[in-house]
């Protein structure tokens, strides 16, 4: 853990003073509180994402708690009047039949 000095107004360091004691917290935690949401971290990456998920469905298999069903088959036909009738719905539809899914 790093260690940041800082050099404040003595007005400010008194209203912290003041605010930490309020919330029964040292200066230490608020401050921490304080910067942690004035930085937020960045979103994950979308590979961050991949891992995450690739992790949580190995850890639920280990676990005996993962459900996998294989999409049923579906024919071309059957497939055409499906992609026919929510034609146009709106893009996430359309971003899955483009993948076919």
């Amino acid at each position: 853990m790093r260690q940041l000095l800082l050099r404040i107004p003595d007005d400010l360091h008194r209203r912290l003073t003041a605010r930490a004691k309020r919330e029964g917290v040292s200066i230490n935690a608020l401050a921490n509180k304080v910067l942690s949401a004035a930085a937020p971290p960045p979103p994950p990456s979308a590979d961050d994402v991949d891992t995450r998920r690739h992790d949580l469905r190995e850890k639920a298999r280990e676990l005996g708690i993962l459900v996998e069903n294989p999409a049923p088959q579906v024919s071309p036909q059957r497939f055409t009047t499906a992609l026919r009738a929510t034609e146009g719905v709106g893009p996430v539809v359309d971003e899955l039949w483009s993948d076919r899914r």
